[in-house]
């Protein structure tokens, strides 16, 4: 008879055997799915979205453009007309020619922060490329509106009839928008520093969709009637080219290297990829029902197109000129902008305390129970607190801006959104030595900082000027 010992012994190598092969086969399964893997995406970036104004359901869908799927859709005024994005992909601009408004999203949060009033019907949108300034084609109101997208207060207005569409030039100066005053329309180009009419090309029909060239020298625009982009010669505003395209052409749009230029035709849904060059269509591609709108890529490589018609959007490689994906998004999409892809410490810095604080004063609190706090445009004040060591303080915090603001304060475990025009209170517990630092976690990168000082702390950033 065999003892238990002698059984283990026995057995053992047996056991052994099996489990290297299982492990082995445990570890090759392993390398295969790692190998199976994508690569992660870099967790200071984040992926791209792209904005579209839905028409008929008075929405804006935001649109994942790596998943190609609608991640979630945000109510703005009746009729959403005109779209825009900020070049840093903070803000989007909507237009709601139902209204008499222009909604401003923040990207962040995927919410509107603030409207801005700037009379009937409001039309077309257009962004200065270096983002400082928002052009508004008030239809309604026969006027121009130029608004500073820092504060999104009216800079000013110039007389345009029933304007429509327009685009604006690369150092911020001169824009051209589309007038479709009955018996007059023509493109108006206005300087955008005086405030005033430069001049106007008269046109024959309606004036629909416009764009710049990046360097400026050509004006792109499509005509109602017409199965051509006209073009314009900017320096002398004299008409020197039409390029045929399909039917009833609504835009056209130059990529951001001007390399190439993209027209959506409307009646037979087609997109057509136009060389700059000489001015030809040099290939044409079946998208969805009436392509509105459309917006590329910052890096020039995808084309996103608005099907009112199909309620979809067309996602286009421009290298391949092959349609990749078909999103539906609601009831008619019209505009749409693309963001570009951003860092994450861009829009909201993981390390504020390296962040510079826009100074607006000093106060004593010692003895105080509740203090008052001003949240604005980009600024807390007053900026540095002094307390006791472990004083309890209410804060009374006021966003006086039209933009949301946030209070975080990581080491209390606050994190406080702050609506336009909102007010909260918020407990605070002062260090026992030292500073601790508040800041508001959407704008800290534009001076949105703080800091809670006891003893005689100094602040351990670098204050920037008083604004």
């Amino acid at each position: 008879m065999q003892t238990p010992s002698r059984r283990r012994r026995r057995f053992f190598p047996w056991r052994l055997a099996l489990a290297t092969c299982l492990l082995s086969a445990t570890l090759s399964n392993a390398a295969s799915a790692t190998a199976a893997q994508p690569t992660p995406a870099s967790p200071a970036s984040t992926a791209a979205k792209a904005y579209a104004g839905i028409f008929k359901d008075d929405t804006v869908a935001v649109i994942d453009t790596t998943t190609n799927r609608v991640l979630r859709t945000i109510p703005v005024p009746k009729g959403p007309h005109g779209l825009v994005m900020t070049p840093d992909g903070r803000k989007v601009y909507v237009s709601s020619d139902g209204a008499s408004t222009v909604s401003v999203i923040d990207t962040l949060s995927d919410q509107v922060v603030s409207s801005i009033d700037v009379g009937p019907n409001p039309h077309g949108l257009a962004i200065s490329p270096d983002g400082r300034r928002l052009l508004v084609m008030a239809f309604g109101a026969n006027q121009a509106i130029v608004i500073d997208t820092s504060s999104d207060r009216i800079l000013g207005q110039i007389p345009v009839p029933l304007a429509h569409n327009g685009a604006i030039s690369s150092d911020g100066r001169t824009a051209y928008v589309g007038s479709q005053q009955q018996g007059g329309t023509a493109v108006v180009v206005l300087d955008l520093t005086a405030m005033k009419e430069i001049t106007k090309v008269p046109l024959d029909k309606t004036p629909r969709g416009l764009d710049l060239s990046p360097d400026g020298k050509r004006l792109y625009f499509t005509v109602a009637g017409m199965d051509a982009v006209l073009v314009l010669d900017t320096a002398t505003n004299q008409m020197v080219g039409q390029i045929a395209t399909g039917a009833s052409p609504h835009v056209a749009l130059f990529a951001p290297d001007g390399q190439v230029a993209l027209a959506v035709n409307q009646g037979p849904g087609e997109l057509s990829m136009i060389e700059p060059t000489n001015n030809t269509v040099s290939a044409t591609l079946k998208v969805g029902k009436a392509p509105h709108w459309l917006a590329i890529s910052a890096d020039g490589r995808t084309a996103y197109i608005t099907n009112e018609g199909s309620h979809d959007v067309s996602v286009v490689d421009l290298g391949s000129r092959q349609v990749t994906a078909t999103i539906p998004v609601g009831n008619a999409p019209r505009k749409i902008a693309v963001q570009p892809r951003v860092r994450t410490s861009a829009l909201a810095p993981t390390t504020p305390s390296a962040q510079a604080a826009s100074d607006h004063g000093t106060k004593q609190v010692t003895g105080l129970v509740e203090m008052a706090l001003e949240a604005d445009d980009y600024y807390f004040a007053p900026t540095y607190l002094h307390g006791e060591p472990g004083q309890a303080l209410t804060l009374a915090v006021e966003n006086e801006s039209g933009t949301l603001h946030n209070l975080s304060i990581p080491d209390l475990q606050i994190d406080q959104d702050l609506p336009p025009q909102g007010k909260a209170k918020v407990q605070v517990t002062f260090p026992s030595s030292g500073t601790m630092r508040f800041f508001c976690k959407i704008h800290a990168a534009m001076g949105m900082n703080g800091e809670l000082r006891t003893g005689s702390a100094l602040s351990q950033s670098q204050s920037g000027p008083r604004n």
